[in-house]
């Protein structure tokens, strides 16, 4: 067993790079752990707020006009939390890779080359975080987000219409908070749910075999929530959509929302395999609630976490390669997850993207296709 430990190591390393930093007997173990087992469909989370401004606001406007030649925006220490920029401004460590960039989710092209990345990789689909305008009346073209949400609803039909393509589906995450991390009104979020049935409830493209003919909807951040507003939320679109909960541990689960939600998932970007080891136990105590009670169980995963620098007042959990990666796979996979949701695919800001980037290549995405394969 050892030596296929090592085999299955080798190949891993031989696919992200010789210069990438692998475990070498931890890791190996939990690689021959996954390997052994079936496959959970694979969904990363996904978000719609890039284009030109979004970036200029979070590298600043110098680092912007340098990126003819492809710097790196922060230069990140031996420790893998630590960074300093040149730049003024600046909050970012990385920034997409080549041919893509600095992107504008104004373009079809970005989805479709989104998509095509993430297929490639063993992904089954995106979970695409979007909230509408609150109107019982918006349309698709309501909202710069609608728009691209639409926009990215049509790559994957495209993607899919493709002989031989890999299927690709997306799932709705709903941001149950505003941008000041305050939660939406009631009466805001059943009209943007409304819409999201009424637009999408029939759409191939949120159709996922593996949990029935409805789309999923991850409610995001639904712990700020009493359940009873939860009922009023979820109670009328309930025969339309699946609806799982961000409830974060079994304590905020037991508070009653199996009445409301067809499981759960946890948004936990931030979970450390080094310091928090009894982290996966934790998961494995919700899990088992939730399948007792025949409920969904979507277990987070993440490459490392970083908002430790330039005064964003975080933490951080380094990548360490891929070893945080693969660690927290094989710990999280103890719990039987009825499927997998990646954070994430364009999450610069906290430094949990897998997409190609300046800083590291493909090698999240390298891994994620020899875990999923």
């Amino acid at each position: 067993m050892r030596k296929q430990a090592i085999c299955i190591l080798v190949s891993i390393g031989l696919m992200v790079g010789a210069t990438t930093r692998l475990p070498v007997v931890s890791s190996g173990a939990a690689v021959r752990t996954t390997r052994a087992s079936a496959h959970r469909p694979m969904f990363v989370h996904y978000y719609l707020w890039w284009d030109k401004a979004h970036w200029q606001s979070k590298t600043g406007t110098a680092y912007a006009r340098a990126l003819s030649h492809r710097a790196l925006p922060a230069a990140l220490k031996s420790n893998g939390c630590s960074a300093t920029t040149p730049y003024p401004g600046n909050k970012l460590l990385d920034a997409p890779a080549p041919p893509l960039g600095m992107y504008s989710q104004d373009s079809p092209a970005t989805f479709a080359k989104h998509v095509q990345q993430a297929s490639s990789a063993g992904i089954d689909g995106f979970v695409v975080s979007w909230a509408g305008n609150g109107q019982r009346t918006q349309t698709a073209a309501s909202t710069a987000f609608s728009r691209r949400f639409a926009m990215l609803a049509r790559a994957v039909a495209a993607h899919n219409a493709v002989r031989g393509a890999r299927r690709f589906a997306l799932m709705l995450g709903y941001q149950g908070v505003n941008n000041s991390r305050s939660p939406r009104s009631a009466t805001w979020i059943a009209n943007d749910l409304a819409y999201f049935a009424r637009a999408y409830g029939s759409s191939s493209v949120f159709h996922v075999p593996a949990y029935g003919a409805k789309p999923v909807v991850m409610f995001l951040s639904s712990r700020k929530f009493s359940v009873r507003a939860l009922h009023t939320i979820v109670d009328p679109v309930h025969s339309r959509l699946t609806v799982i909960g961000d409830e974060h541990g079994l304590t905020q689960w037991k508070r009653g929302v199996a009445s409301v939600f067809d499981g759960d998932g946890w948004y936990w970007s931030s979970q450390n395999p080094y310091t928090n080891p009894q982290s996966f136990a934790q998961l494995r105590a919700l899990a088992n609630v939730l399948h007792s009670q025949h409920k969904l169980w979507f277990s987070p995963l993440a490459v490392g976490y970083n908002k430790a620098n330039f005064g964003l007042g975080g933490s951080c959990v380094p990548r360490k390669g891929a070893e945080t990666l693969i660690r927290l796979y094989a710990g999280n996979l103890t719990s039987h997850p009825d499927g997998w949701m990646l954070i994430s695919w364009n999450e610069y800001l906290e430094n949990t993207y897998v997409e190609p980037s300046l800083r590291y290549g493909s090698v999240s995405l390298n891994v994620i296709g020899f875990l999923t394969r």
